[in-house]
């Protein structure tokens, strides 16, 4: 009995599967074994980082609790966005070409006021005023009465002296062509009051 005469024997035990088609029932990728060998090395490299504890990834603290809402405000932004056309501020024309300008301007013109400070800013400064005053009022009425004394003793030393100088005759002769003369006597003070009533000391000077 040769090998086919064997192999033909399954054939008659089982002649639903033998009658059959005879192909292949599965079928290979392209290039299936020529890129066998790079498929395997990548298999056992990620299979190496599953197995590391750090991953090299983290997930912030409440990253998925947070999710929903951060979505939520994330549409909410975008919707007031397209509801809105522009964003609700503007400059005027020209606002930072001339701002440089305007600010100078209104700084230019300002004057600065004047710091006004109280002269009297206290009581004692008012009693301490006065008093200064009222000395210097005093001490100038002093000296004016001083210098009026000096004057009014000079000026009766200067009559005095000039009675002594005048002459005797020239006193006669003034009695006698007087209207208002006496032949009584007189005495030296009443002959000394009538010359200074009648002469004054510029005419007692001219005649001596």
């Amino acid at each position: 009995m040769n090998k086919r005469e064997e192999h033909m024997e399954w054939e008659k035990e089982a002649p639903q599967l033998a009658s059959l088609s005879r192909t292949t029932p599965f079928s290979v990728p392209d290039n299936y074994f020529n890129e066998l060998q790079n498929r395997i090395n990548e298999s056992v490299f990620v299979d190496g980082l599953m197995q590391k504890e750090n991953h090299g990834f983290t997930v912030p603290q409440n990253y998925f609790e947070d999710l929903g809402s951060q979505i939520e405000s994330r549409i909410a932004v975008g919707q007031i966005k397209s509801l809105v056309k522009n964003d609700g501020f503007k400059t005027p024309a020209n606002y930072f070409e001339t701002l440089q300008a305007d600010i100078l301007s209104k700084t230019s013109g300002t004057t600065q006021k004047t710091k006004v400070v109280r002269l009297w800013g206290s009581d004692l400064m008012k009693y301490v005023a006065a008093a200064c005053l009222f000395l210097v009022i005093g001490s100038s009425f002093y000296f004016t009465q001083q210098s009026k004394v000096k004057q009014t003793a000079s000026l009766e030393l200067a009559n005095e002296q000039v009675l002594y100088d005048i002459d005797e005759n020239t006193i006669l002769e003034h009695l006698q062509e007087s209207e208002t003369a006496t032949t009584t006597s007189v005495s030296d003070t009443e002959m000394e009051n009538y010359i200074l009533d009648n002469f004054s000391s510029t005419d007692l000077s001219n005649n001596l």
